[in-house]
């Protein structure tokens, strides 16, 4: 056998080494810094692609901020592009100041705890019969409460234990909460609601520059002494009402006028003053479901609250529970004795001028009652700021404006003039 095996490879030319002229090397260099342009340039369009925002109607989220928010409580539909400035640069200021002003109103409104370089409404609730300093915003909100004579502010001790009502996983833990099951818990809340009624007992005083005072009567601080209550204070169930009136108001006075600011719980501020077609979806109950029963329209800047008896909305358990006995426990309570009532399924009031927290105080006599008083909800416009009411009970949904329109009827229902009001 032979040493080395036979080479079989096809016979192939030497390799000629061939010499590229300068032209040659030129054009290449031209060529690749072409492509490298047009490489760097499609880089840069898709980075301004992603990190840009189309016009259009979006839900602004607020970002993330240096504590706890209410935001995850409001949704923030708004249209960028609409005015003069750039959509991207529009939707960056909307987002930081929207996230800002969530923040604030978590902090200046907080009920149950404190809040660094700010005196809000739990460190007033703490220092009876002190003078502090308050910020603007929560000042004006504590006249407008004043001018209205509300007294839910003061049924702070209530709300507190009221609201382990909505903690139950079964009926037979609600009797330590509700009134309506327990005669020690009735009476209790009783006591605190006749002080609550009580501006002698307690009151917050308004002074100049911005300063308060919770004046405590020593009756009162004697009985929260002995009863261990550490909570004076609380907006209850118009604590949004409130907040959506102070971000819809930061938005406004800032140039975001575009779009619409709502609340889970029913509060609403179209801060849009255009002609613009908007519309309020009308809720009843039917059969212990909440079901769709029509829609309001209106345009043009508006507030409006909508109270309900009834849980509707994603994140309603935290604010109703529903007894096996198919009956509701709302947060809506009377500041007389601390009981939750409801006059109607539901109540729609809307004004183009007032706010939503003044809208909650008018309407809350007249919901918050075990009858429906008719001659009262047609005094809820007694100053013209153009109030109009909608009732919602039985099939039937009542307004207090024959023109108002109501479109996507559920069949069965029918909008009829209050003066027809059948019960």
């Amino acid at each position: 056998m032979a040493r080395y095996a036979k080479d079989n490879r096809p016979h192939l030319k030497p390799v000629e080494k061939i010499q590229l002229s300068g032209e040659n090397t030129l054009l290449r260099a031209v060529v690749a810094a072409l492509f490298l342009l047009i490489g760097a340039g499609a880089l840069a369009y898709a980075f301004s692609r992603l990190f840009s925002t189309e016009p259009g109607w979006r839900t602004i989220e607020a970002g993330s901020s240096d504590g706890p928010s209410c935001a995850q409580e409001f949704t923030l539909l708004y249209e960028l592009g609409a005015g003069e400035q750039n959509t991207t640069s529009e939707n960056r200021a909307l987002v930081q100041l929207y996230t800002r002003a969530c923040r604030t109103a978590y902090q200046m409104f907080n009920a149950y705890e404190g809040a660094d370089g700010m005196v809000n409404l739990w460190e007033i609730g703490q220092h009876p019969n002190e003078t502090l300093q308050v910020d603007a915003a929560l000042y004006h909100r504590l006249e407008l409460i004043q001018f209205y004579g509300d007294r839910t502010i003061y049924l702070g001790p209530v709300f507190a234990r009221y609201d382990g009502v909505f903690r139950c996983q079964d009926d037979s833990q609600l009797a330590d909460f509700d009134p309506r099951l327990s005669q020690e818990v009735a009476e209790e809340y009783a006591a605190v609601a006749a002080y609550a009624m009580d501006p002698a007992q307690i009151d917050i005083e308004l002074l100049e520059d911005f300063k308060v005072c919770l004046r405590v009567s020593e009756e009162y601080l004697a009985y929260i002494q002995e009863n261990g209550i550490d909570h004076l204070l609380d907006f209850g169930w118009m604590a949004n009402a409130f907040t959506v009136d102070y971000v819809g108001n930061e938005l406004i006075q800032a140039g975001f006028t575009h779009g619409v600011l709502s609340s889970s719980d029913g509060f609403v501020c179209c801060m849009d003053d255009r002609e613009l077609p908007y519309t309020l979806v009308l809720y009843d109950e039917i059969d212990a479901r909440p079901v769709q029963v029509g829609a309001m329209e209106y345009q043009g800047r508006m507030c409006m609250v909508n109270l309900r008896g009834f849980p509707a909305a994603a994140g309603d358990g935290q604010r109703y529970y529903r007894l096996k006995s198919g009956e509701i426990r709302t947060r809506y309570l009377n500041p007389e004795d601390g009981v939750c009532k409801s006059s109607v399924s539901s109540m729609v009031c809307c004004s183009p001028v007032l706010g939503c927290a003044d809208l909650a105080m008018r309407a809350a006599p007249v919901f918050i009652a075990e009858e429906l008083d008719l001659n009262a909800v047609q005094e809820l416009d007694d100053n013209g700021y153009g109030v109009e009411v909608l009732l919602l009970q039985d099939g039937q949904i009542t307004a207090t404006d024959p023109g108002l329109t109501v479109t996507n009827l559920r069949e069965g229902y029918m909008v009829v003039d209050i003066h027809r009001w059948s019960s």
